[in-house]
């Protein structure tokens, strides 16, 4: 009895002390601003998060059309922790150049009378209006694929590229899809994990696959 008496007041003050350490900061945002702490979803605009001692807690506000911003809170007895803290949010700019957009990053079947060489020389004529590089293009099995049209905006990097494949031979029709990619961590358009899918487009990339619609079906 006396020996699990002596293991309860350990472990009550063990784990006194270890409230005894704990640092509690208040998080505020904008009222609509989602807080995130070890990457789940606390709440929105305000949160309280606690610190433990000897530890860290990762703190990251996110909203749509804004930059996301994070905080990592290292209680380790050295670096002072704030009480309270307010996290503003910046503009994404990438926002006020695109739209939403439902063309992106789904397939679009496009239908076509036209012979195989016309609408493949319209394709092409119409991608390299608004893309520079083709990466991969195989007219016979009509297969095409852009490089990445990449576009910074500050922190933000947008990637675009269009993949044409064949649909149909008899009646004649091809799938198109526009892929728009966002990232806020990488450093070039080749870091593929730091890429989300983002269902905006670039507005300089809109009217890509209405108009393939329009001058094939003519």
């Amino acid at each position: 009895m006396k020996k699990l008496l002596g293991f309860f007041l350990i472990t009550i003050f063990t784990v006194s002390l270890s409230i005894a350490g704990t640092v509690s900061i208040k998080i505020s945002t904008d009222a609509d601003a989602q807080i995130f702490v070890n990457g789940s979803l606390v709440g929105s605009g305000k949160a309280e998060i606690k610190v433990a001692k000897n530890s860290t807690v990762n703190v990251k506000v996110k909203k749509a059309g804004y930059i996301s911003e994070e905080r990592n809170y290292k209680n380790d007895g050295v670096m002072k922790l704030p009480k309270s803290e307010f996290i503003t949010l910046q503009k994404d700019a990438s926002f006020e150049s695109s739209s939403t957009n439902d063309l992106a990053n789904r397939d679009i079947d496009i239908k076509t009378t036209k012979t195989e060489e016309d609408a493949w020389k319209k394709l092409s004529s119409i991608i390299t209006g608004s893309f520079d590089v083709i990466e991969v293009t195989d007219k016979s099995t009509g297969y095409l694929r852009t490089a990445w049209a990449v576009q910074k905006f500050g922190p933000v990097i947008i990637r675009t590229r269009l993949v044409i494949k064949m649909g149909n031979e008899n009646p004649l029709s091809y799938k198109v899809k526009i892929i728009s990619e966002r990232s806020e961590t990488a450093t070039s358009a080749r870091e593929d994990e730091k890429f989300e899918t983002w269902d905006r487009l670039l507005r300089v990339y809109s009217d890509v696959i209405p108009e393939m619609q329009s001058r094939l079906s003519k």
